[in-house]
């Protein structure tokens, strides 16, 4: 109809097929082209992809680059790597019922690289502000019940004292809880337990208390010390006396007996010898005779 109205001679219609074949071309490649870039789709590391056909989980992609069914099949991702979640502003009371106004549970988790199927069949790929469904609807609420009850098993003063204690009680309880769900509770914190302004009175005012105990009594061990000290000093003092003494006998004593020995030696060889005695004394005779000599004087002599 169009040759009818506007005749086209020959070159004209073998331009107008050429034209229309090249349109088709463009056509069929753009097609092409969009086809091919919706079958291609990579994973990152640290993620795994979900392969729906028609809305039915039919496999899970590792990292790298993978084909799927353009328009038949669907890929979702979910990440393998350590992720963070917190939950704010709960209460909760101490085992001695004393008010906790508000604290913070911090939950270090990831899920289970090989339970992928089982994340997408049981919580499908939700967010709320970033926070996949499955805390949303399961691990929130098991985190604040499970953190509350063992809370009221703790009084305030260990909960504020021994905090490791109570994060590790809440992170295997929780890992119990949790077990038969396709994530790994890696660790918990408590964080920013706040309790009320009564019992924060309370509490400043016995350790206030306490540093003033702790005080007088670290005055009265430093008097003691000082004490047992000084009567050790003196117990030493006394012992070197004695010792002292002791020495003193006992030099005493042993100078006596040898003085005794020499004199009963000396006794008993001037028994043996009685010229000993005549024989010291011409030793220490110095030559001269005395002048003047009584009737009865023994001589100092016997010439004979």
């Amino acid at each position: 109809m169009f040759e009818d109205h506007f005749p086209l001679n020959e070159e004209e219609k073998k331009q107008a097929k050429t034209a229309a074949k090249g349109i088709l071309g463009c056509f069929f490649a753009f097609v092409l082209l969009i086809v091919l870039f919706c079958s291609i789709y990579t994973v990152d590391e640290g993620e795994r992809g979900v392969v729906t056909t028609f809305g039915e989980v039919s496999s899970v992609s590792d990292a790298g680059i993978h084909m799927k069914l353009p328009f038949v099949q669907s890929v979702y991702f979910y990440s393998t790597r350590v992720q963070k979640a917190s939950f704010n502003d709960l209460t909760a009371y101490s085992h001695d019922q004393q008010i906790i106004e508000n604290y913070k549970i911090s939950i270090t988790w990831q899920y289970k690289s090989d339970a992928m199927k089982d994340i997408y069949t049981r919580f499908g790929t939700k967010e709320v502000d970033n926070i996949p469904s499955i805390f949303i609807t399961v691990i929130g609420p098991q985190v604040q019940q499970r953190s509350k009850t063992i809370l009221g098993q703790f009084t305030a003063q260990t909960i504020i004292q021994d905090r490791l204690t109570l994060e590790k009680t809440i992170e295997t309880k929780l890992k119990e809880d949790l077990a038969t769900y396709p994530i790994q509770i890696l660790g918990i914190q408590l964080e920013d337990v706040n309790f009320s302004k009564s019992y924060e009175v309370i509490v400043e005012q016995t350790a206030q208390k306490k540093m003033e105990i702790d005080k007088a009594r670290n005055e009265l061990q430093k008097v003691e010390l000082e004490s047992q000290q000084k009567v050790k000093q003196a117990q030493a003092d006394n012992q070197a006396i004695k010792l002292r003494a002791d020495a003193d006998a006992y030099r005493i004593e042993s100078v006596a007996k040898a003085e005794a020995q020499a004199i009963r030696i000396k006794a008993e060889a001037l028994a043996r010898n009685p010229d000993i005695i005549k024989l010291n004394a011409i030793e220490k005779w110095n030559g001269n005779v005395p002048t003047t000599v009584l009737n009865d004087s023994v001589p100092l002599l016997n010439l004979k």
